[in-house]
């Protein structure tokens, strides 16, 4: 009797499904074992206040002198000169601005990714601040024939503090916005802080020294702001 089944048909379909699962089966049989690899994540930039904040927290946490008391005090014992409110804070306000200053001579050699470099940062100082090196003495060049020198010890009691990492952190933290988004194009790199922190380190207590100087040619007991501005002064008179 005629069903009007094609078995024909049915068995070649048959034979098509079953080919089709068996090279499936291959191919799921081959990744076995086998990692799917991901593609490597991108490097995260490089975020310059982040790194300040550590610096500034990972010192406070190892060395003794952290305090503003205790520098103002080591300020005091290194220029062996009382230091008034206004020098203080025209200290402060000169150092602002003088990092603004290396930054906008420094960003024209910043690279691609928007980072300046030592030497970009290098190139600033040396064509604002000839060096001099001694042997046991170094300086920097405050105006007049010489450099005004800074002794090792001086340099080391200093190095126990982390002003030269705050007073960079200060100057990155007035670059935010309302949003705490950063406002400039271009930002310090690693290299390019570690450069700036060994200037500033430097800078500041021959600064200091010259400030002192200025007082007491003026006939004064103490350091004022007036004498500060004028220490800094030859900074921007290159």
């Amino acid at each position: 009797m005629d069903t009007g089944f094609d078995w024909k048909k049915w068995r070649a379909q048959l034979i098509v499904i079953v080919l089709a699962a068996g090279v499936a089966w291959a191919i799921v049989g081959s990744g076995e074992g086998q990692e799917i690899e991901s593609p490597p994540s991108p490097e995260a930039a490089f975020d310059m206040l982040n790194f300040l904040d550590e610096k500034v927290g990972v010192q406070e946490d190892q060395k003794d002198v952290r305090c503003w008391s205790s520098f103002n005090k080591l300020q005091m014992f290194i220029t062996n000169c009382e230091i008034d409110e206004g020098a203080k804070a025209a200290r402060i306000s000169e150092h602002m601005r003088l990092i603004q200053a290396l930054y906008e001579s420094s960003a024209p050699q910043a690279g691609d990714e928007g980072y300046i470099n030592a030497d970009a940062v290098k190139a600033a100082l040396e064509d604002r601040f000839p060096q001099g090196n001694e042997v046991e003495e170094k300086g920097v060049h405050l105006g007049g024939r010489f450099p005004t020198l800074v002794g090792v010890e001086e340099l080391r009691d200093y190095s126990d503090t982390i002003e030269p990492w705050r007073l960079l952190q200060t100057w990155a933290s007035r670059q935010l916005d309302a949003q705490g988004t950063w406002r400039l194009e271009r930002q310090f790199d690693e290299s390019a802080l570690g450069a700036l922190y060994d200037f500033f380190r430097l800078y500041d207590l021959a600064m200091l020294r010259r400030a002192r100087d200025h007082a007491f040619d003026r006939k004064l007991t103490k350091i004022d702001a007036e004498a500060i501005t004028a220490a800094f002064q030859p900074a921007f008179n290159h």
